[in-house]
């Protein structure tokens, strides 16, 4: 009897050990900072930003991602060529792109861009304001790359000059966890 006892135990031990192992682990007095992040510069927002009603399309259901560059300062040069890399990410989701929106959030006016998918919010509206007041206007200076999800709330951000290839990994990445 006590030899089947101990089998018992051991049995329970192999079964649920490596469970409390790993449950004492992450929940336990060391902090997350040491487990391993995904490489790249995104950043997932503390706090989701909800999109103003008004930058909202109530028409489309269910509404599309939302690839974003926002911007505080007057849009020249280089904010023509980070709108031109986000284009480009677009175009590179291929039978996906459909499901993806891009826009501009800026102030002053927009140089001519010749891009009539592009979405231009002016950031020195009402609406415009609130946002920028929830981002942080420090951080929308010199620009940044918002992504905000079909339920109208800004989730993501990168810097300005992220690389190509982990912007698109990431939407690929969201796209595929909501088909369509």
């Amino acid at each position: 009897m006590k030899h089947k006892t101990a089998s018992l135990w051991l049995v329970a031990l192999v079964c649920f050990g490596p469970l409390a192992a790993a449950l004492f682990i992450y929940y336990g007095p060391f902090g997350r900072s040491w487990l391993p992040q995904l490489p790249g510069s995104r950043e997932l927002l503390a706090t989701p930003v909800p999109l103003p009603a008004e930058w909202r399309d109530a028409d489309e259901s269910p509404e599309p991602w939302q690839l974003i560059y926002a911007r505080m300062t007057p849009c020249e040069q280089q904010c023509v060529q980070h709108l031109g890399r986000l284009l480009q990410v677009h175009l590179a989701l291929g039978r996906d792109q459909d499901r993806v929106r891009r826009a501009v959030w800026h102030t002053g006016a927009l140089p001519p861009l010749g891009d009539l998918a592009l979405v231009a919010r002016p950031l020195e509206s009402a609406a415009g304001r609130g946002m920028v007041a929830a981002l942080g206007e420090e951080r929308l200076r010199e620009g940044r790359v918002y992504v905000a999800d079909p339920r109208g709330v800004v989730i993501l951000s990168y810097p300005p000059d992220v690389e190509q290839k982990e912007l698109l990994r990431d939407l690929e990445r969201l796209l595929s966890g909501t088909e369509a």
